[in-house]
């Protein structure tokens, strides 16, 4: 073992907490094409807020600590390090919820396909189950207004 080596394979995680990731995962996902508007960040919050593991947790630094380690890692490092820390579990609730924050408006843009591309193997969301998300998700929200 050389003098640096463990310091090089031990580097730790920045995403400390499963709220963190799941605020990560899917901020990530609301800032995919690079614009976030209000009703998103508000959208964002009424559906963590009906999640039973938020309830009484304050987002705000939540998205604060997102936004800042999204801009220090870059969207797939830090989409890799949020999606350590989902509980098996959760991986495909959250994966529906990607989803649902991206086409919100009633498009999947090519950037945002990429994302859920990765983020369906950062995952390990099996493929015939990531289809039928996709495709449950398509369909409730087909019909939306356009940039809502």
């Amino acid at each position: 073992m050389g003098l640096f080596e463990n310091e090089n394979n031990t580097q730790q995680n920045p995403v400390t907490s499963e709220l963190e990731a799941w605020v990560g995962i899917l901020y990530s996902c609301i800032s995919a094409d690079h614009l976030i508007t209000d009703s998103e960040t508000a959208s964002l919050s009424r559906l963590l807020h009906s999640k039973e593991k938020f309830v009484g947790t304050d987002i705000a630094p939540l998205y604060a600590k997102a936004f800042n380690l999204r801009t220090e890692q870059g969207q797939l490092k830090y989409i890799s390090a949020c999606s350590e820390l989902i509980k098996r579990e959760d991986k495909e609730t959250v994966f529906a919820l990607a989803l649902e924050v991206l086409v919100a408006d009633g498009t999947l843009e090519k950037e945002e396909k990429n994302l859920i591309e990765i983020l369906s193997n950062r995952l390990k969301i099996d493929t015939a189950m990531a289809s039928k998300i996709i495709e449950v998700i398509f369909l409730k929200n087909k019909g939306n207004i356009k940039g809502m």
